[in-house]
């Protein structure tokens, strides 16, 4: 007799994705360091949340739009 609930918590874990918060501390940091002697408009996001969100897209195979 299989135990039902082992595999389904099993099953949950393999869909498990564990993302770094780092992003969010050094966000003003980043963005502080990127702005720094720019003309014109400044960045609003920093590169590192750029680089997440790439990363999510592909591991989720999510679309463009």
């Amino acid at each position: 007799m299989r135990n039902s609930k082992k595999y389904n918590e099993s099953l949950v874990k393999k869909g498990e994705v564990l993302l770094d918060i780092d992003v969010i501390d050094s966000w003003h940091l980043e963005l502080e360091e990127m702005n720094k002697d720019k003309e014109g408009r400044k960045f609003v996001y920093p590169d590192l949340f750029i680089k997440l969100l790439k990363y999510m897209r592909a591991y989720f195979h999510l679309p463009y739009k």
